[in-house]
């Protein structure tokens, strides 16, 4: 862990919390990791530790609530930016994929942990992924309407979204296919599986 506090020593303690705090839950699983293993890793006492941070909880929160925020920025950018409807889903495809691989571990704590938020941070954080997902059926319903895109079918976008987020599961982002490559071809796929009939 020495590595990774030298490697984030220009961020806030609580920034640094979080970074290291994310990497932790995604290796591991977020009821896996306890404050004490958390205060350990960022080399803070359990006083200095509950100085910046709440809980555990506010932790998961603010990394899920932080990531999926900017996601949903982006995109509802690309709809007031690009009338294109193919040239929306690469821009929404690329940003995703490099999204997840420049923030891997943080992607992961947002996608696979979400349901450990209680009460109304997971409500809200749940609402944040349901936005986000409409920008992505906005598309695809704009681009039925100009008959681009088949009629548009809620099935078919979870699997093409579910293909992007399982990403964070196997997507080495120093590997021999980038982010950017996998991008190429997941929105070939994309666009093959919307194209009009």
């Amino acid at each position: 862990m020495q590595t990774s506090l030298k490697s984030h020593a220009d961020l806030s303690p609580r920034q640094r919390i979080l970074k290291i705090a994310a990497k932790l839950f995604a290796e591991r699983g977020y009821h896996a990791v306890g404050m004490t293993e958390l205060g350990e890793a960022v080399e803070l006492g359990r006083g200095t530790l509950y100085h910046h941070i709440k809980s555990k909880e506010d932790v998961l929160y603010d990394i899920s609530r932080h990531y999926i925020s900017s996601l949903v920025e982006h995109g509802n950018h690309i709809l007031k930016t690009e009338a294109d409807p193919k040239l929306r889903l690469q821009l929404l495809g690329k940003h995703l994929m490099t999204t997840i691989a420049d923030h891997q571990a943080e992607l992961t704590v947002c996608f696979r942990e979400i349901y450990s938020l209680t009460g109304e941070r997971r409500n809200e954080v749940l609402m944040l992924h349901g936005e986000y997902e409409h920008i992505w059926r906005q598309v695809l319903i704009d681009g039925e309407k100009k008959g681009i895109f088949r009629p548009y079918n809620p099935i078919r976008l979870k699997g093409l979204l579910g293909m992007f987020f399982y990403t964070y599961l196997w997507m080495k982002p120093d590997g021999a296919q980038g982010p950017e490559a996998i991008a190429d071809i997941f929105n070939e796929i994309v666009l093959a599986s919307v194209a009009g009939v």
